[in-house]
């Protein structure tokens, strides 16, 4: 487990992160993480932003190296 894992999954990760908070932040509801005793709603659009930005990162990160064309 070297730098072609760590650093997609701590972009992702960090993406996610910053997502939520923007949306807790600006009281946007596609970026918000609800939980209350009755239910959970979670928001699916950073989730999806982060798998893509750690896809990309993984991919940059395999060029760089001269695995990829």
């Amino acid at each position: 487990m070297g730098r072609e894992f760590w650093i997609p999954l701590l972009a992702s990760f960090a993406t996610m992160a910053v997502l939520y908070f923007i949306g807790y932040v600006a009281n946007i509801d596609f970026l918000i993480f609800k939980i209350s005793l009755s239910y959970t709603e979670i928001a699916l659009l950073p989730i999806f932003v982060g798998a893509a930005v750690g896809i990309i990162t993984e991919r940059m990160l395999k060029r760089k190296a001269g695995e990829i064309k």
